[in-house]
C-alpha cells in the first residue's frame, strides 16, 4: 500500500443526493474519496460534501460508525439530540455511533464539509 494524494474534484466518486426531490432542499454534492473500493481503506470512509445556501442533508445516521466533520468554509446548523447548534468555518463536529443528525447551510455562501466515518459507514440514501 502506498500513500495517496487525492483531489476531490478529480479522484472522487461523485454522488448528488436529493435531486429526486429538490423542493425539499436536501440537495448536496458528495465527493467520496476514501473507501475500501476506492483506495483499499480498511478503517475509514471519507469525503467532501458541498451544500449551497439553504441546502441540507436529510436527517440520517450511520449505525456502527462514529463521524467526525470539519467545516472548511461556510456556516450552518447541526440538528441532533433535539437541538439546533450553530457551526462555522474551521469547527469540528463529533457525531456518536448511530446518532440521527442533519447538517444545514444557513449561510450566504457554499458550505464545504469534510466527513470521516470509522468504521466505514454508508452515506444516507437521500
Amino acid at each position: 500500500m502506498k500513500t495517496l494524494i487525492l483531489k476531490p474534484f478529480k479522484d472522487a466518486e461523485e454522488i448528488w443526493l436529493g435531486l429526486e426531490e429538490p423542493e425539499k432542499k436536501m440537495v448536496r454534492k458528495v465527493f467520496r474519496l476514501v473507501t475500501k473500493d476506492l483506495v483499499n481503506s480498511t478503517h475509514f470512509c471519507a469525503g467532501l460534501t458541498i451544500f449551497e445556501p439553504g441546502e441540507a442533508s436529510s436527517m440520517h445516521n450511520h449505525p456502527g460508525s462514529e463521524e467526525i466533520d470539519f467545516i472548511v468554509k461556510g456556516s450552518g446548523i447541526l440538528v441532533a439530540d433535539g437541538e439546533e447548534r450553530p457551526f462555522e468555518e474551521h469547527d469540528f463536529m463529533f457525531v456518536p455511533d448511530g446518532l440521527f443528525h442533519q447538517h444545514k447551510n444557513t449561510g450566504n455562501e457554499p458550505l464545504w464539509l469534510i466527513w470521516i466515518y470509522s468504521p466505514q459507514g454508508e452515506l444516507p440514501k437521500n
